[in-house]
């Protein structure tokens, strides 16, 4: 049973370094799959919204039909992509510092 134990509380380890490696190589594909930034692929009208970026709290005008997000960085947020989304990213002290799509 002595030789047994180390290989019984091994397995966990193991697993956890196979879903790693796993989680990274999906990562990866993600990234070549959408684009990284707003200003790439302008496809919601963030450009609209970049001369706001580094206001602190700006009132922000959005057409009634159109979806979007605010969050601050750090904040979790769903990693689909949507490529009509507005995306406002602030920095904890309120001010805008990102604008993209997705």
């Amino acid at each position: 049973m002595k030789q047994i134990l180390p290989l019984i509380l091994s397995v966990p380890l193991l697993l956890m370094a196979c879903d790693n490696a796993a989680s990274e190589a999906n990562d990866m594909t993600d990234a070549d799959s959408a684009p990284s930034d707003g200003a790439a692929d302008d496809s919601c009208g963030a450009t609209r919204f970049t001369d706001l970026v580094g206001q602190t709290n700006p009132i922000l005008t959005i057409p009634a039909d159109t979806p979007y997000r605010t969050y601050r960085t750090g904040d979790p947020v769903t990693m689909d992509f949507a490529p009509k989304r507005l995306n406002f990213e602030y920095d904890r002290s309120g001010k805008l510092i990102r604008v993209t799509c997705g």
